[in-house]
């Protein structure tokens, strides 16, 4: 269990929403709810809502904030010194965990199939198989909700944003270093056109895991590598 674990119950969390995949099996939709309140937990939890505050309304002790997007002016003061309040950088790192246990959970209940948890001893790599077999986890929501019910759309979630795809690739290229003849997997809640079933020298393949058909893909790949379940 990493640091992280234990200072948060990503494993707790996923366990809860699990019920989703034992009550309705694989199917798309499952899939896509059970990481989304995996998700939405972990923002709750941990308070990662989008939010603004008026720094001119606080400078003159007086207090103007909001759930969701920042409106153009305050509407206390009626001024433009509004400015969200930056979780985003937190809420990455957050999710993004929550992703990865989420995702080991599905693969040793569902598959039979046991990975280690890695990113706290490399940040090449998220999960563990074998040595060679590794993968990379690059998960994010699409929103997250708000205390007041609203919904604040984050942008690009999963591989849809530039910065996470070239991260994905290096680390991809590094570990290719060590193991040229390794097996480097990507998997993703959102993967945008020109990356599906993508593959080249250093990456294996890239796949979206909400969606049934590519994770069955996955399993498929790794079968093919000498990696089965246990039933």
């Amino acid at each position: 269990m990493s640091t992280s674990e234990q200072a948060i119950p990503y494993l707790t969390v996923a366990k809860r929403n699990y019920d989703i995949i034992k009550k309705n099996g694989v199917t798309n939709d499952s899939l896509s709810r059970y990481f989304t309140e995996c998700f939405n937990d972990v923002c709750k939890a941990m308070s990662l809502y989008k939010c603004w505050v008026c720094v001119r309304c606080m400078e003159l002790s007086k207090f103007s904030y909001g759930w969701g997007d920042k409106p153009e002016t305050c509407p206390v003061c009626g001024e433009k010194t509004i400015y969200e309040v930056a979780t985003f950088q937190a809420r990455a790192s957050y999710v993004g965990e929550m992703f990865q246990w989420a995702f080991w959970l599905l693969l040793k209940n569902y598959y039979g199939i046991t990975t280690r948890p890695t990113s706290d001893i490399t940040r090449l790599y998220d999960l563990e198989i074998k040595s060679d077999v590794v993968m990379e986890a690059k998960g994010s929501p699409a929103y997250v909700i708000n205390p007041d019910g609203s919904h604040s759309h984050l942008g690009r979630p999963g591989m849809m944003r530039s910065d996470t795809e070239k991260k994905a690739f290096a680390n991809a290229k590094k570990w290719s270093m060590r193991f040229p003849k390794g097996h480097f997997f990507i998997i993703s809640n959102a993967i945008p056109n020109k990356l599906r079933a993508y593959r080249n020298d250093i990456v294996q393949a890239i796949y979206d895991v909400t969606k049934k058909s590519q994770l069955e893909s996955l399993i498929a790949d790794l079968k093919e590598i000498g990696i089965e379940g246990k039933t």
